[in-house]
């Protein structure tokens, strides 16, 4: 039984610290130039196609923000999901546009659009369906 124990214990530890190291991301940096790629907004630097998620939100409401202005985002980027696929998703925490910066937060970081407790803006978010 003690054995048994352990095991499961050891299982537990290891398998923590392997999520916690996967889901561990560190902050990247873009420049490019803002653009339409299959219908969403995206950002073209290299040779590699940045499906910016969020943006839309700010879209009319920041000066200069449109198709072809030049771009600086901070944030975190997905890793391709096959080898050698170039487009990857992109959650920005701060928008660099015409020299000013502009804190537009990401979903990971648990924005407000996903609902307070990060579980989405369903029914029971908002108080009701209980």
């Amino acid at each position: 039984m003690k054995k048994i124990v352990l095991l499961c214990l050891f299982i537990a530890v290891i398998g923590g610290s392997i999520f916690a190291q996967s889901s561990a991301q560190a902050t990247t940096t873009i420049k490019g130039t803002l653009g339409l790629s299959a219908g969403r907004i995206s950002v073209v630097s290299g040779n590699i196609i940045y499906y910016v998620r969020g943006l839309e939100r700010f879209v009319g409401f920041i000066d200069g923000l449109k198709e072809g202005a030049q771009v600086s985002l901070d944030g975190y980027a997905t890793a391709p999901t096959i080898e050698g696929q170039k487009d990857r998703l992109f959650y920005p925490v701060t928008l660099t546009l015409n020299g000013k910066n502009y804190e537009v937060g990401s979903p990971i970081a648990g924005n407000t659009a996903f609902g307070r407790n990060g579980k989405g803006m369903g029914p029971a978010s908002r108080g009701r369906g209980r």
